[in-house]
Order: C-alpha cells, then structure tokens, then sequence
C-alpha cells in the first residue's frame, strides 16, 4: 500500500522537533558544566595553648585586639537558565500531485526493476543449478556406459577367448584322434605283415627247424635223474627276452616224477642263450617246447 503525501511530511516534522528538543538538553547540560556553583571557602587556623603561669616573667606577650573574621561571603546566586522556547512545528509543505505521482511511479519502476533484476538472478541461477544437475547426470551416465562397455568388451573378450580354447581342443583332439587313427592302421597292417610273414615262415619249415634246435640245446644241457623213464614227454612253457635269455621257466604236463620236472627246468636255465631263429618274425616271447628226449 503506497504512502500518502501528507503522512510523510507530518513524520518529517515530527522528528525535527525530537531533535531541536535533543540539541537543547545537550546546550543546557553543557552551560551547567563550564558554570558550576562555587563552594564557600573555610580558614584553617593552626595554634597551640600555653598556660601563662609555665611562662618566665616578662616574657608574656601584651594583649592584642582581636580583630572580628569576616563574615563568610554568601553562595554566589546560581545562574537561572533561560528558558527554552517550545519549538514551532514547521508548516507541512505544499505537496505537488504531479511530482508526487512522478515518484510514486519512479519508486513503483524501480521496485519493478530490483524485482525483475531478482527474478533474473534467481532464474539464472536456477538454471546454472539445472545445467550443473544436468552435467553431472550426463557424467555419471559416461561413467556407467563406460563401465557397461568394458563389461562387454571383457564378456566378449572372454567368450572369445573360450571359443578359440575350444577350438583349439576340437584341432587337437581331431589331430590326436587322427593319429591315433593313424598308428592304430600302421600297427594293424605291421601285424598282418608279421603274420602274413610269420605265416609264410612257419609254412616253409622254418619255425619247425627253430623249435627244434631249442629242444636239442635243452636236452643238451639235461642231466637225467635215475627215475627218468624211456618214453618221457613233457610240455615246456620258456619266456626269453631278445638274445634269447630265458627268464623263466614252467614244466606243463608231464609223465615224469618230481626230479625228473626239475632237471628239465634246469637244463632250460642251462640251455639260455637259446638259439636265434633263422627269421626275426619267428622269434616268439613265450615259447612251448615239447621236451621228449631220445631213448
């Protein structure tokens, strides 16, 4: 609510006449401080009593008149202070209309002024808060679509990884698989090999000839006990090594006695080395040799 013209001056001169009344109480004191009331003097007499019959004779002074001490001057009569005339409250001006719409409007633009530069301030700094809020969201969500995309990169680094792993294992066991493959066809016709020449050794009378020299070195190295009988026929499992070294030796069946089976384990001992054969396909790591010496 805007103030009216009159009001304005009404304060105006009351507090001119607060202040003329403030300005003579201050001269008023001061006047009371450089005049004080003057105090009434007092004499101050020093003297000693002597009684005149300790004093020699002739020494006594003679009487003097006693002069009268002056009366004691009266208090000087304090000054009365002049009165302070009431002062007048000056006459309220003669207020202009035309000027006084003139400031009222001036005052109303430039309220209108503070608070649209106020309202400008504020906006601005919303808006630098929101561009802040806004900054930072956009960095976070850097971060975070940073982090998902090395995730990622990892997740498929990974899966990259494991696929090659698995890929690898697939090439090796394939290769394995495939020489494996490989030997098992390369043994198997090393065997039929051996076979198909051990078979066409054996049909030309060569393993006859082989078993029969290993049986004629074991009944060589026989010595014949006193129970062996004529007509003995016994089976000799041998195990050899390459060299023919026997290893050992089992008696199978056999129509001899106890002795007689272990005189023939020992000339098999006796008989190692056994011959080699007249072929290498021929050579069999365990051999049955049937022993049957001649009468």
């Amino acid at each position: 609510m805007s103030e009216h013209p009159s009001d304005r001056w009404w304060s105006i001169g009351f507090a001119v006449v607060v202040h003329l009344l403030i300005a003579a109480a201050l001269g008023w004191g001061y006047w009371h401080y450089k005049h004080p009331e003057p105090q009434p003097q007092r004499l101050a007499i020093e003297a000693t009593v002597v009684e005149a019959s300790s004093l020699p004779a002739g020494t006594l002074p003679a009487p003097r008149a006693v002069t009268p001490e002056p009366a004691a001057l009266p208090p000087e009569q304090a000054p009365v202070p002049e009165p302070v005339a009431e002062p007048v409250p000056p006459k309220p001006p003669v207020v202009d209309p035309a000027k006084a719409e003139r400031e009222r409007k001036a005052q109303e633009r430039a309220e209108a002024q503070k608070a649209r530069a106020e309202a400008k301030l504020k906006a601005a700094e919303t808006l630098k808060r929101e561009r802040a809020e806004k900054d930072k969201a956009a960095r976070e969500k850097a971060v975070q679509d940073k982090a998902a995309q090395d995730k990622l990169a990892k997740e498929k680094a990974s899966a990259d990884a494991k696929a090659r792993e698995e890929a690898d294992r697939v090439a090796r066991d394939k290769a394995e698989s495939d020489r494996q493959k490989t030997q098992r066809e390369a043994e198997l016709r090393a065997r039929l090999a051996a076979e198909e020449h051990l078979n066409a050794a054996q049909s030309s009378g060569q393993m006859a000839q082989y078993q029969a020299q290993i049986r004629a070195r074991i009944e060589r190295a026989w010595i014949r006990p006193p129970s062996a009988r004529p007509g003995l026929s016994c089976e000799v499992r041998i195990t050899q090594v390459q060299g023919g070294e026997v290893v050992g030796v089992q008696v199978g069946s056999c129509n001899g006695d106890e002795s007689v089976r272990q005189s023939i384990e020992a000339a098999a001992y006796r008989a190692s080395p056994l011959p080699q054969p007249p072929d290498a396909a021929l050579f069999d790591r365990n051999l049955v040799v049937t022993f049957k010496p001649q009468d």
